[in-house]
Formats: C-alpha cells, sequence, structure tokens
C-alpha cells in the first residue's frame, strides 16, 4: 500500500505509485531514459541531459512510460525548480513532453559546505503550528518552515510566518449585523477574475475600507461558524487583503481551530475595488467536499507544547545547497544562484508527539 501526498521534498513530484501505474525497473528505466534523451536532442535541444534529475519513471496503466525530471547543476537541485515530463508509448515512440525549462545562467559555482555562520536557531520561536488538510485531515503539526540564506550565509526573510490574527466577531451589535439576513453559505458566487501578468495597483485605504465590509457582510449573512472562528491574516509581510488583476481586490479569510490556521481550509472573495461590490467567492472546503459547519469536529487537539516539538525537531534540521533563480539579465535569460535552505524532512504531531517524514507543509 502507497502512502498518499508523497512527494520528493525537493523536486515537489510524487514518488510513490498510486492506483494504476507501476514503477519501472532499473534495466527498464535505463531503456527508456536513453530513448527519453534521444528525444530530448530532437524536441528540445536546449536541454543538457546533465541537468536531468530523475525522479520518478512507470508505466501508466494505458501501456504507457511516464517519465519525471527536476533539474540540478554539478549535482545541486534547483529549489522548486523547473519539472519536466516525457510520456512513451512501449514502443519508445514519443506521446508527449511537457516542462517549463528555460535557459538559464548560473552566477555562482558549488560550494563544498555551507557558511559557518548559518547556525540552529536556539529556541522554539522559529517552528509553526497548523493544521495542513493536504498532509492531514486530523492532525495539527508543529513545522520547521524552510529559511533561506545567501551564499554568504545571510538570511533571506521570507514572511513564511503566518500572523499575527486579527479575529472576526460575528456576535452582532454593528449597523451591519443589523441589516443582514440569514442565509446558506454558497461555495461558489461569481465569476473569479482571470490573472493579469501586469501588476495592479496597491490597494488604498478606502478601498480596503470597502472590502473589509463586503467580506463582513457576506459572513454576517452565511451560517455562523460553531468549531472554529474566521480571522483576517493581519501581518505587515503577509496580509489577507492584496490587490488583484481586472480591478478587483482579493480577500483570504483564515479558518482556525483550536488557535491553529487550517492550510486548505480558506475563503476567498474577490470585491470591486470602485464600488466595493462583491464579485465572488472561493471556499476551498468545497473543492474537498467537506462540510463547513462540520469538519472541524474531527480535527484532533494540539496536546505538545512548541518547546517540547522543538526538543524532537530540532536535531533533524538540515542545511541543504540549492539554486534558485532570481531575475533575468538584459537578454531576459534566468539567473540561477546558489542558496543554502535550512529545512526539515519531519513534522511533529502536536497531538501524539510522534514524527513523521513527510512533505515540508508551505506555511
Amino acid at each position: 500500500m502507497t502512502r498518499p501526498n508523497n512527494k520528493d521534498s525537493r523536486s515537489r513530484v510524487r514518488k510513490e505509485g498510486f492506483g494504476g501505474i507501476r514503477f519501472l525497473s532499473d534495466e527498464e528505466s535505463s531503456h527508456y531514459a536513453a530513448l527519453a534523451e534521444e528525444h530530448l536532442s530532437r524536441v528540445r535541444p536546449d536541454i543538457n541531459p546533465k541537468d536531468l534529475l530523475p525522479i520518478r519513471a512507470v508505466e501508466l496503466d494505458n501501456d504507457e512510460m511516464r517519465l519525471e525530471y527536476a533539474r540540478h547543476h554539478c549535482e545541486i537541485p534547483f529549489y522548486r525548480g523547473p519539472q519536466l515530463f516525457i510520456r512513451m508509448k512501449a514502443s519508445g515512440e514519443l506521446s508527449d513532453l511537457k516542462t517549463d525549462w528555460a535557459p538559464c545562467q548560473f552566477e555562482s559555482e558549488p560550494m563544498d559546505r555551507p557558511p559557518t555562520s548559518i547556525q540552529v536557531p536556539e529556541d522554539h520561536s522559529c517552528i509553526r503550528s497548523a493544521y495542513a488538510l493536504d498532509v492531514s485531515a486530523v492532525i495539527p503539526f508543529y513545522l520547521f518552515p524552510p529559511r533561506l540564506y545567501d551564499q554568504n550565509g545571510k538570511r533571506v526573510l521570507q514572511g513564511e510566518k503566518l500572523g499575527p490574527w486579527e479575529w472576526i466577531d460575528l456576535r452582532g451589535g454593528s449597523s451591519s449585523a443589523k441589516r443582514s439576513v440569514s442565509a446558506p453559505m454558497r461555495p461558489l458566487q461569481g465569476r473569479i477574475p482571470v490573472s493579469d501578468s501586469r501588476r495592479p495597483e496597491p490597494l488604498d485605504r478606502d478601498e480596503l475600507r470597502r472590502a473589509r465590509s463586503a467580506v463582513l457582510d457576506y459572513l454576517l449573512r452565511s451560517t455562523k461558524p460553531r468549531a472554529y472562528r474566521w480571522a483576517f491574516l493581519a501581518g505587515r509581510q503577509l496580509s489577507s487583503f492584496r490587490a488583484a488583476s481586472g480591478g478587483f481586490a482579493h480577500v483570504r479569510v483564515y479558518r482556525l481551530v483550536n488557535g491553529l490556521p487550517v492550510l486548505g481550509a480558506c475563503l476567498d472573495l474577490y470585491v470591486e475595488r470602485r464600488s466595493g461590490k462583491l464579485a465572488a467567492a472561493s471556499d476551498e472546503l468545497h473543492f474537498r467536499r467537506l462540510r463547513p459547519e462540520r469538519f472541524a469536529e474531527a480535527l484532533y487537539k494540539p496536546r505538545l507544547s512548541e518547546n517540547e516539538a522543538w526538543e524532537k525537531l530540532k536535531e533533524h534540521i538540515r542545511v541543504l545547497p540549492y539554486y534558485v533563480c532570481q531575475g533575468r539579465d538584459s537578454n531576459g535569460v534566468e539567473q540561477a544562484s546558489l542558496v543554502w535552505i535550512e529545512e526539515s524532512e519531519f513534522v511533529c504531531d502536536a497531538s501524539s508527539g510522534r514524527l513523521l517524514r513527510a512533505e515540508i507543509v508551505r506555511v
């Protein structure tokens, strides 16, 4: 029996089989890998075979072979970097090739060891707690979010921390509460705006006020939660309110259970910036086919303290080199820089204290 959500921590590609596929043997993998290089030399001659990092090779249930690759350079992988998927018939004939590979210039050479300035944190303040529905439907986790450093060992702030939270009080007492009427929440209303490559202007104070008012009115007209609470993310680097393309404000509202955010259970709303009219609302629980009013009843309560979890996690933190793409040069060629990423391949079950080898929970 294979485990769900088992993805390579470097490439984010699933490693183990599931329903209707078979892993190829080493001999079969070598045979089809050689054919894949022949196809690439013809279809994508810009891809250097030495940059291919094999992830898995499987036989699909329709007698096709599927090979998946990530990208590396001098044996150092890209962090969330390009992926390549190639599908062939059993005869070796090319069926399909998909990739986001692009020309790349490497700004720095590999290093033998991380800078000495990178030290494991001294206390538990670096760990985060959350439910992550992509990993487990019931377990709360303590996790160590990845920390990024440049090649000189200087910390690059990524804004991984969720919070502080602005709790949303739906108990009434405001004019909007008095005029609101009870109505069921619909998982999807309207049409979500299509993304646009142009960067929109930041929201001004009046637009924020209108967006906030529209969201609160929507929540007040919806079924009131019992086992969870709504909250806005109110950090300086990360906020629930941001400008979206097409003249909309995108607002993400979080569900918190037992004081912890539930990743994968957010409500996304789109509000017209000028009019303050709600254009669309999408509930992640709808796509997971979970009942919003009952899902929180199954979640385990955290029993472990942050300090107890830290004592378990700190022995399993590693510092590894990666390449990341950071901008383009004047000719449009991507520039890849060497970085060091401090991470753990384990998360701590906050209800039992067990360490679980799982894909990194992205906060």
